[in-house]
This record gives structure tokens, sequence and C-alpha cells, in this order.
């Protein structure tokens, strides 16, 4: 595969003759009768370029976007005979959910669930989605920022909040089709797992783990970073290309075109910048969008969460860079938000020394490990320690008063640089070397990003704080050991101060990680403007998409394998 800006990789495919007669595959009935009912009509195979323009590329599908979602779309529009072309911002495909874990869940009976004895079905899992969200027959324990340890009920979704109509019918429907479609083409499943601390799993109660592949295959070597989004990634991509797909990287898409006017009639294509030059696609019969969250985007963060957009930095990067552009286009052409408050369970990740999250060389540093709270403490710009160090990323922020949405609301709060609040980790040598933490840097950790110094003023110098503050936070902290309670901020555990050089600095680097709002879609993926009617010709599905409280790779590829084949059906 060539992936060098602005080249494509279709097999004896050319620009403009890329138009290939439409086929309908018999797989296609997995969507059922219900979904196929009432897809768009009026494709855009006829209708002419905007006035006085011409279409410079044209396919039955323009796929925006090349993670979980547009992946999904394309492998399965191919499968079914149409012509697609995926195009991609970035110089390399996947998207942010390259660089994920690779835990899937999706389920109804897998052969690994069937394996492990787990049972599930597409009814347990549609039960899942509409009861009430707390279950009365398995608990969990979530542990609030005062100290105090809460029995409740284990949730059945994320947030809590309803899916839209039809959406968690359509999930349960498709999951176990969709899973074997993976299987089918060669996704490297692991096992099927119980989920230890909720009932499901990111939409299945027996998730599968996936076998980690090199993220970068055609430029990686021993060593580089590997990831199980890459062993789902690789094939759904190896199985689009394989059906005639064609790929376009380094072009990003600017604007959706409707037939009418910016707001009015079918979409027809997009516009997109290609070479620094704007181009245009032609949709045959659809455009679909997998362009991502809008939590990159400073104009949707200040109307979603306006303190967000205190945060510039968000995971996949510096992989990938999203800036929401896929939902405002959407908007423009008249499609409606369903929107989330950006704080809910998994939203947040932090690490010393990196601006990335669960990012390895070759793209970036990947941080170090995070020091014990109970032997280091948090100053700001300033130099002044602000909270409670325990505060921390490890239970669901949607529980009321829990730590990751504390956290990041108490941090956005401190002064800010261009890369967000400044928050440094203060400790000191004795603790580092008990930890057997790394701050090595250009390995481990980022050089504006670390500090070491055989005194409290001269590590103030190398951070940029005021030495007197910081030596007065430290004195103070030490103060409070000794006394075993900490009087300003009632941090349980103090179990060491900060006293033996050299002395360390390491910077947080906070993150947005998931997302749950986007535009509106309903069942078939169709995404739907302010009246809630299909707008024609327009898919959506992953991060851009809302109206499913859901979060991981289960809803992007299952609902970006529902567009393809839906598209496939367009007449």
């Amino acid at each position: 595969m060539s992936e060098k800006d602005g080249k494509t990789n279709s097999k004896n495919l050319s620009r403009r003759d890329f138009l290939r007669n439409t086929g309908i595959l018999a797989g296609g009935a997995v969507l059922g009768t219900g979904l196929l009912a009432g897809c768009s009509e009026g494709a855009a195979k006829d209708t002419p370029a905007p006035a006085g323009e011409a279409w410079d590329y044209e396919a039955d599908v323009i796929v925006c976007g090349t993670g979980p979602a547009g992946l999904a779309c394309a492998a399965a529009a191919a499968e079914a005979g149409v012509s697609v072309i995926a195009i991609d911002s970035n110089d390399k495909i996947g998207g942010k959910g390259i660089l994920a874990g690779g835990n899937l869940g999706i389920g109804g009976g897998t052969r690994m669930q069937i394996a492990a004895g787990f049972e599930e079905t597409a009814e347990i899992i549609y039960e899942d989605r509409t009861v009430p969200n707390l279950r009365t027959d398995k608990t969990m324990v979530v542990e609030t920022v005062d100290g105090r340890e809460v029995e409740m009920g284990q949730w059945r979704k994320i947030s809590g909040a309803e899916d839209g109509e039809g959406m968690a019918r359509a999930f349960a429907d498709n999951s176990l089709d969709t899973w074997n479609w993976l299987d089918i083409m060669g996704v490297p499943f692991i096992k099927a797992n119980v989920s230890q601390m909720a009932a499901v799993y990111r939409g299945s109660r027996y998730y599968t783990t996936t076998s980690p592949r090199l993220v970068d295959r055609e430029n990686g070597k021993d060593g580089d970073m590997q990831a199980g989004g890459a062993g789902l990634c690789w094939p759904i991509y190896d199985t689009a290309v394989d059906n005639g797909a064609q790929f376009i990287l380094s072009c990003k898409m600017t604007k959706i075109l409707r037939a009418e006017g910016d707001r009015a009639g079918r979409v027809i294509g997009i516009e997109a910048t290609l070479d620094g030059k704007t181009v245009r696609m032609k949709g045959n019969k659809a455009v679909f969008l997998g362009t991502g969250s809008w939590k990159g985007s400073t104009k949707l963060k200040q109307l979603f969460l306006p303190w967000l957009t205190k945060y510039p930095h968000i995971s996949g990067e510096p992989y990938v860079w999203n800036d929401g552009n896929g939902i405002e286009a959407a908007l423009d052409a008249g499609a409606s938000l369903s929107t989330d408050r950006g704080s809910d369970w998994h939203g947040w990740h932090r690490h010393p020394g990196t601006l990335w999250h669960s990012i390895k060389m070759p793209f970036g540093l990947p941080g170090t490990a995070e020091p014990l709270d109970s032997e280091c403490i948090y100053v700001n710009a300033e130099g002044k320690r602000f909270m409670n160090e325990e505060i921390g990323e490890d239970n669901p922020a949607w529980v009321g008063g829990s730590k990751p949405f504390y956290f990041a609301q108490l941090c956005a709060a401190q002064t800010t640089d261009k890369d967000g609040p400044v928050v440094w980790i203060i400790l000191d040598e004795a603790s580092r070397a008990k930890q057997e933490l790394k701050f090595i840097v250009g390995e481990t950790v980022e050089d504006f990003m670390y500090g070491t110094a055989d005194t409290l003023e001269e590590l103030a110098a190398a951070i940029k704080v005021p030495a007197d503050a910081l030596v007065a936070s430290v004195t103070r902290y030490n103060e409070l050991v000794d006394k075993g309670a900490d009087e300003d901020f009632a941090k349980r555990h103090l179990n060491a101060k900060i006293a033996a050089p050299p002395f360390h600095a390491v910077k947080w680097g906070i993150q947005k990680h998931n997302t749950l709002g986007g535009v509106t879609i309903n069942a078939k993926a169709q995404v739907v403007d302010w009246d809630l009617e299909p707008i024609p010709g327009l898919y959506a599905a992953g991060e851009s998409a809302g109206n499913m409280d859901l979060i991981g790779l289960a809803k992007p590829i299952v609902f970006g394998r529902i567009a393809g084949m839906t598209i496939a059906h367009e007449e």
C-alpha cells in the first residue's frame, strides 16, 4: 500500500474511470427488512456539479475518515458491489481507533463466547441497553473524591442516557453478524472476557480481546508501536481494498454539497482539499462521515462544555489530529445534533511527562508511570499546591462526585499554557527510586515536561515557577506529613516527606478522550435534520455521530457496517 500524501492505492482504478456496475450481495439481507425499508430515493448519479464546476472524483459512496467507522462502511459497501472512495486528512489510515487496546464490545453469541460458556443473545444486549441503567443482581463499589466507598448496582450503559429510537435494536440485532464478519476476514481475536467492573463492557457482557499488530504496518519495524486496534483496522482495510475501494490520504473534507443549496436537496458530494487545491467528489449514492469527535473543535467545545477549551490536546494525537470538521460541515448542511456533557465515563486521560495518550515510538513519547499519590504534591504555574492528589482517573465520571471529572475541573481552573493547564508533580529522589520511575528525556519524558535539581530553588527555576511559593508548598506538605493529617486538602494517605535530593518535577499531560455527542443518526446510520427526517444521501457513525450511549470500538464498527450495507441498497 502506498500512503504518500495525495496518492491513491486503488487496484487498476483511474481518477475518472472509477465507477463500476453496482451489484448487491445476498449477504446484505443481514440488515433485515426494517433497516432496508425507506432508504433514500433519488440518488445523485445524474446530478450535475455545482454551477460552473466539474467533478474531480466520482464514486457511489464517498467515505470521509478512515477510522473504524469509515473502514467498516467502506468494506461493507465495497463487498456489496458499489464503488468507494475513502479519504482521510491524515497520511495514514485508522484514525484514533487504530491506537485502541482492541477490546471489542460486540457479542450476541460469538464462537468465543460459546467456547467460554458465556450466554449472550441479541435480546440480552437489547435488554441491557433499554431497561433502567443500574442492575439489581450485581453490584460495584465506587470511590468518591471524599474517600467514601459507595456500593451500587452495576451499570448497564455508560452514563445512563437513553439511546435514540431504534438504535439499541439495530445494535443488538447486528452485533453477532458484525463479529462473525470480522472473524471471517481474519481479525486476530484472542478470547471472550467477563467485564469485572461493569455488567456491560462497551456493548457486550463478554467482550473480545484482539491481538496487537503494528500500527504503521507499511513502515513499522521491530519495537515500534503495536495496538489491538491495529489488529482490527488492518483486516477491515484489506477487505475494502480487495473489493475495489480506493483510499486517498492527506485529503480533507471541507464542505458537504447538497443538490439544492447548502441545506436543501439530496447530498450529492463533498469539497475537499488535496495537494493544496480544492477538489470536488461526487457520491452517486451517499456521503459517509467518520471524521471523529467534536472534542478537537474549539467552536464545538464552547457549545458542549465551555471549560473544555482549556484542553487543547485529545487522545489520538499526534498520530491523528481531529478538529471536528465533519460535524461542523454536517451542521452547515442542516444536520441536527445529539449532545453529551463531554465528561462521561472514560472521558479523560492523564500521563506524566507526555502530551499524548497511549502513544509509543515512532509517533511520540509514552511518558512515565504515575508517581504514588501519597508521596508527591501537585503544584500549579504559581508553584502552589491546589488539590488533593488522590483525585485521579480510576472511577466512572458519571457517578456524582467521582474522580476523573473532578480532576479535570480542578486543573481547568489553574493557569494554562499552550498545552493546557499547568500542573507539576513534585517528588524526591527517595520516592522516585523506590517506585523505579524512569525520567529519561527524549525516551520517556519530554524535556519541557521534566525538571530535576539538587535544591527546590533550582527546581523552581528549571520549571519556571516562583521559588518562594514552591519552597513554601513543599515545606507545608512536609509539616502535614509530620502531623499525619492533610489539613489543607484532606488527602488520606501521606506516606513520605519530599526531602531527599535531587528533587523531580514532571508535568501532567491531560487529554480529552471519548465523547458521546455528534450529529444525530437513526438506526440505519442516516443523518437526520432537526425535524428528525433523514437527510437524503448522508450517513455517519463513530464519534462523529451521537444518539447512542456507547463508547469504544463497537458502535463505530457496527453502525459503519450498517451504513455501508444500507448505502449499497440505495437506488
